[in-house]
């Protein structure tokens, strides 16, 4: 009787143990969203819910209201073994609902293609009306499987929310989350008998298997279409702003011009009157007119940032407007007068600007500010923004500022940087450190373009 009730602790406990890897596929998706306290959390609530399933398994099974068998552990395992865990998750991970939906629904399907493995392995040595005898290496053969498989399928579930971060993809999850679950369902409705039926249902959970990889990347290869599209929108509407402010300063350029060639058309005019002062000993008069004939040519003066047309194009127009606005700002910027990547650079530069900008106005007038560096190295570029903060910026699971969705076009600085980096396998990193915020970023072998 002893050995017999150690084997129902055992056997229930390694069943309970071979579910753990399944629920950690259900909370990766979402770890990188957590803060630290919110994962402590989690996980101690994981601890809490798989003690007590055992602890309540072992009451039932040895007060008699549940018969100790493998219909009672299947049954188990397709309807109350994720539920507690899943319910946790939807408490304390928030508001993602719809994707909580489609990542059980997934890893249902990884976790029945395991265990029917499993299954079919202790078959091999076993017949189905003894299964049961050989539940303990049933449970073992399923942990084990399952965490060798865990390194196939943890990309997947780890970048799935992280790689799209940076869109609204709410509707996308709305629609799609049921599918997993659905595909399920058949499965489910004949599994319930008894009896081991993973032989008799092999062919079905092979398709069911094969669906499941489908919807898989389905959803992945939709999420990277909607990815590309909403950047190639964004994009579009970021080149129409930067060619409104191209504009703005063209036509600044203009009125320079004007100035300039006024003063070239008063110049004969104000040397003689400077040369009939200087004659007739007015020194103090002299000295006034070269003043006022220094703040005209200062006034035709255009204040140059960087050799590239584009980047010094770009930063003139947000120099100004940062100045306006009280924001002192420093700007040191050595970059070829020509490169391959210098419209993306210039536009990730202007996003990062305005986000500074934006940043700044939020800070005591007196100590706003700005600064900006950018130098070549070999044939790498080394780029800067840094802005004041007095406050802590919160940062989102990719490592960058957090982009308040309220705001129209707000956030589109980040979601730039992020498409830059992709695209020429550029590094970034934030830093908060004595009262600035700095994104730091290197652009690994830019191809110079002669003229």
């Amino acid at each position: 009787m002893n050995e017999n009730n150690l084997a129902v602790v055992f056997n229930t406990f390694l069943f309970l143990l071979s579910l753990l890897p399944a629920v950690y596929l259900r909370y990766l998706p979402f770890r990188t969203i957590l803060a630290p306290k919110a994962r402590r959390r989690l996980l101690q609530g994981y601890a809490f819910i798989f003690f007590a399933e055992l602890a309540a398994s072992l009451l039932l099974f040895f007060s008699g209201v549940l018969s100790y068998s493998f219909h009672t552990f299947k049954l188990f395992y397709i309807f109350f073994g994720f539920l507690p865990y899943f319910l946790l998750n939807l408490c304390m991970i928030r508001p993602y609902a719809a994707q909580h939906i489609f990542i059980l629904g997934t890893q249902f399907i990884l976790s029945s293609t395991v265990s029917t493995i499993a299954i079919l392995l202790v078959l091999t040595f076993s017949s189905e009306s003894d299964f049961f005898d050989h539940f303990a290496t049933y449970c073992a053969l399923n942990l084990t499987i399952y965490l060798t498989v865990l390194p196939v399928v943890r990309p997947f579930f780890r970048q799935i929310f992280l790689r799209f971060s940076t869109i609204s993809t709410d509707r996308f999850w709305l629609y799609i989350c049921p599918l997993p679950l659905l595909m399920l369902v058949h499965d489910v409705y004949f599994s319930t008998s008894p009896e081991v039926l993973a032989s008799r249902y092999l062919f079905p959970r092979v398709l069911l298997f094969v669906c499941g990889v489908l919807i898989a990347l389905a959803a992945w290869r939709g999420l990277e279409y909607i990815l590309q599209q909403a950047a190639t929108t964004e994009r579009n509407l970021a080149l129409l702003t930067r060619m409104n402010s191209i504009g703005e300063y063209t036509r600044t350029l203009q009125e320079k011009q004007a100035r300039l060639s006024i003063v070239r058309h008063d110049l004969r005019h104000n040397a003689q009157m400077l040369a009939d002062l200087i004659s007739r000993g007015e020194d103090d008069a002299a000295m006034r007119l070269v003043q006022r004939m220094s703040g005209q040519i200062d006034a035709t003066r255009v204040e140059h940032f960087a050799n590239n047309p584009l980047i010094d194009a770009a930063l003139s127009v947000y120099v100004r407007q940062a100045r306006q606005k009280d924001i002192a700002v420093e700007a040191r910027i050595d970059l070829p007068a020509s490169f391959a990547a210098e419209v993306d650079l210039s536009l990730v530069l202007c996003n990062l600007f305005e986000n500074a900008i934006h940043a700044e106005e939020e800070e005591p007038q007196q100590q706003r500010a700005i600064r900006l560096l950018a130098r070549t190295k070999g044939a790498s570029i080394f780029f800067s923004i840094e802005n004041r903060r007095s406050t802590p910026v919160p940062l989102a699971a990719n490592g960058l500022p957090r982009s308040r969705d309220s705001l129209p076009g707000h956030g589109y600085g980040t979601r730039s940087l992020l498409l830059f980096a992709e695209k020429y396998g550029a590094e970034f990193f934030t830093e908060q450190k004595d009262g600035w915020f700095s994104i730091l970023l290197h652009v690994p072998q830019v191809e110079r373009m002669e003229k």
